[in-house]
C-alpha cells in the first residue's frame, strides 16, 4: 500500500497517478463513469457553493455507516442497486447460450453453414456477460465514502482497491443528469477531480441517492446540504436540521455482509406504504435480491488502509459517535406517532 501523501498536494497527485485510465474505477458496469471529458452544460448550472446552503433541510437517504465528530461515511451511489447488473447480466447469459446452442444444434441436424453467422456473431456477447456480471459480483460489497471535517479530507475507496484521498474544497461538487429515464434523465450528485484547467474531469464519486425530475432535484439538493452542513458546521447543527427525521443507520456492513432479508428490505424500500405495488414488483425484487445476496457472498469487504484510520482517528468518549446499527429509538416513535396522527 502506498504512504499517504501530504494533504495539501492529495488532488495533484492522484490527477498524475490516475489520468491514463479513460474508465473511472467507481462506475458499474464495463464502462463506469466517463472521464477525461470537460464539464457539461448541466453540471456547471448546478455546481454547488460549499459555503452556501444548497436548502433549508437536510435528508440522509439511509446512506450512512459511520458518524461522528472526525467523520462522516456512507455508501456509493451503486450500492442500493446491487444485484440488478448481475440479474441482467444472467439475463443476457442465458439469452446468449440459449442462442449459441440452438445453432449449434441447426449445424448439426441441418448441416447448414449459415448457421455460423449467428454464433459468431453471439460469441461476443458472452464476454460482454461476463464483463457485466465480475463488475457487480466478485469485487467489493460497497465502495465507502468518507467526508473527514477535520482535516477537510474526502476519501473514497475505488473499485480495484486503492483509496482516493481529495480535498473537500478541491472537489467540484454538482449535480449529474445521466439524460437518461424518466422526467428528463436520473439526477445524482457528483463530486469531480478537475485537471489544471479546471474543465476537465479525471475521476468522479458519486454519492448514494439517484432521483429524477424537479422534485428529484430538490431532494438531492437537500441531501448534499446534509454533507455539506457537516463538513462547515459540524455534528451538532446537521443532525439539529434533520429533526424530525430520526437518524437510522446501515447495519455494520464494514464488519459483516448484509443479509438477504436486509438486501430484500432495501431494495423495497420506495414503496413502503404502498402495499399493492409492493406485491406486484415482487415479480422483479425477489430474482434481484437473490442476485443481490449472490453478489454480496462473492465480494469482500472493503477495508480502509492503515493510514486511512489514522487520519481519522475518532477521539475517545466522542458525545456525536454514532456507529453502524444505531437507531434513535424515541425519536422513530416521536416520527412514527406524528404520521399517524396526519393520516387520521
Amino acid at each position: 500500500m502506498r504512504p499517504p501523501r501530504p494533504s495539501n498536494s492529495s488532488a495533484q497527485w492522484l490527477i498524475e497517478d490516475r489520468s491514463m485510465s479513460t474508465l473511472s474505477a467507481y462506475g458499474m458496469g464495463p464502462g463506469g463513469f466517463r472521464v477525461n471529458r470537460p464539464l457539461n452544460e448541466y453540471e456547471q448550472v448546478h455546481h454547488f457553493n460549499l459555503r452556501k446552503s444548497a436548502s433549508q433541510q437536510v435528508h440522509y437517504d439511509l446512506s450512512l455507516i459511520h458518524f461522528n465528530s472526525t467523520f462522516v461515511e456512507c455508501v456509493d451511489k451503486w450500492y442500493a442497486m446491487r444485484g440488478f447488473v448481475a440479474m441482467a447480466g444472467a439475463g443476457f447469459g442465458f439469452a446468449a447460450l440459449f442462442g449459441i446452442f440452438a445453432t449449434l444444434y441447426g449445424l448439426y441436424m441441418l448441416g447448414e453453414w449459415i448457421f455460423l453467422l449467428p454464433l459468431i456473431m453471439l460469441l461476443p456477447l458472452l464476454w460482454f456477460v461476463k464483463k457485466l456480471i465480475f463488475s457487480d459480483a466478485f469485487t467489493y460489497t460497497h465502495y465507502p465514502i468518507r467526508f473527514n471535517r477535520k482535516n477537510r479530507q474526502v476519501y473514497a475507496f475505488r473499485r480495484d482497491g486503492t483509496v482516493l484521498k481529495a480535498g473537500w474544497d478541491e472537489l467540484y461538487w454538482t449535480i449529474y443528469n445521466t439524460k437518461i429515464g424518466l422526467g428528463g434523465g436520473d439526477l445524482n450528485v457528483m463530486g469531480h477531480l478537475l485537471d489544471k484547467d479546471g474543465v476537465t474531469v479525471k475521476e468522479s464519486i458519486a454519492l448514494s441517492l439517484v432521483d429524477a425530475g424537479e422534485p428529484g432535484r430538490q431532494n438531492l439538493l437537500m441531501f448534499f446540504e446534509f454533507f455539506r452542513r457537516y463538513m462547515e458546521e459540524g455534528p451538532g447543527p446537521v443532525l439539529e436540521a434533520l429533526k424530525p427525521t430520526p437518524l437510522i443507520m446501515l447495519p455494520p456492513i464494514d464488519r459483516q455482509r448484509e443479509s438477504w432479508w436486509f438486501g430484500w428490505e432495501l431494495l423495497t424500500a420506495g414503496l413502503k406504504g404502498m402495499p399493492l405495488l409492493q406485491l406486484l414488483f415482487q415479480v422483479f425484487f425477489l430474482p434481484m435480491s437473490l442476485f443481490r445476496w449472490i453478489v454480496m457472498r462473492t465480494s469482500k469487504i472493503p477495508r480502509w488502509p492503515q493510514w486511512v484510520e489514522d487520519e481519522c482517528r475518532i477521539e475517545p468518549g466522542d458525545p456525536w459517535r454514532r456507529d453502524p446499527g444505531y437507531r434513535d429509538e424515541a425519536a422513530i416513535e416521536a416520527y412514527t406517532a406524528a404520521a399517524r396522527a396526519r393520516q387520521r
